[in-house]
């Protein structure tokens, strides 16, 4: 449904006891025909949600597996088969509580507007500021960053020490205005981790396989950011650096594979490739999951992959 209002006495009659999709975009409907909607849906597994312009709302679904919201605040109270939370539009603020959904993998595309509480874990701005249990569900994980940080990065590897994906993707200015002078220091980071991460190293498992970086032009704090995986991720099997037009030439990308020392790689059968990213679907116009036109392509294992 797109484009309408929907009216609480009108939703108290629906009933979809075999619906499986259901997509509300720019409907203007309260959150109590909302939830009520939800809950007439028992079989319900992909629910996308854009500009509806709800506050809050809770999820109780026995059948759920991906759900993606633009906006707003949201609360999954029980969700046992959630698999995929998406987050829609950057910069449009998203504040996340997941009290049980014990099987999401993917999650994404987070910035500095997003807040997420995962039982007692709790990421403010990108930062896990508590984790008394980690979240060893998620394995994919996509992010906007002003700058590349390491020490952010670090941070929610251990938040979610079973990582395999990692997609970091470009925030634009506007990112700074949503930081506390005592943030600053997240987007102001030179990256060199050798003496700084030397104790963590010898303990921090990264079972990264794949990282992909958004809008790399090869400055030195990138370069450091990227050879910490490149001489640290043993599980590391593709890397890959997406760069403008500009920098699509032999000098560049030799010039990169020496700073990175790419021949001292931690893992010997890892692949590292420089494109201009053309061809990746959902990172145009500013707005990372474009590519979900319909309620159906939230059955995308991967949506941050890019298409051939």
């Amino acid at each position: 449904m797109s484009e309408c209002h929907l009216l609480d006495e009108t939703v108290q009659t629906f009933q979809f006891p075999q619906l499986r999709q259901l997509s509300l975009c720019s409907v203007s409907i309260s959150e109590v025909a909302l939830h009520g909607i939800i809950s007439r849906c028992p079989v319900l597994e992909y629910l996308l949600l854009k500009d509806t312009g709800f506050r809050c709302l809770r999820i109780n679904s026995p059948s759920l597996k991906s759900i993606a919201i633009s906006s707003g605040e949201l609360i999954i109270e029980d969700a046992p088969l959630l698999q995929r939370l998406l987050q829609l539009q950057p910069r449009s603020g998203l504040n996340v509580s997941v009290i049980s959904a014990p099987k999401v993998e993917t999650l994404g595309c987070l910035g500095y507007d997003s807040n997420l509480v995962f039982g007692t874990s709790v990421i403010q701005k990108l930062w896990a500021v508590s984790f008394t249990t980690v979240v060893s569900s998620v394995k994919i994980l996509a992010i906007r960053l002003y700058n590349l940080n390491l020490d952010l990065v670090i941070n929610l590897m251990r938040c979610f020490p079973c990582l395999e994906k990692l997609y970091i993707l470009p925030s634009g200015k506007q990112a700074r205005k949503l930081l506390s002078s005592k943030h600053r220091d997240l987007i102001r980071c030179n990256n060199l981790w050798r003496r700084k991460h030397r104790d963590l190293i010898r303990c921090l498992d990264i079972r990264l396989k794949k990282v992909v970086l958004k809008n790399y032009r090869g400055i030195k704090s990138q370069v450091n950011f990227a050879s910490f995986f490149v001489r640290n991720a043993k599980m590391l099997e593709l890397m890959r650096f997406e760069i403008s037009e500009y920098n699509d030439n032999e000098v560049f990308i030799a010039e990169q594979h020496r700073l990175l020392q790419l021949e001292k790689r931690a893992s010997r059968g890892a692949q590292f490739y420089f494109t201009t990213g053309r061809i990746c679907h959902g990172y145009l116009s500013g707005c990372y999951l474009n590519h979900i036109k319909h309620v159906s392509d939230l059955s995308i294992t991967d949506p941050f992959e890019c298409v051939h």
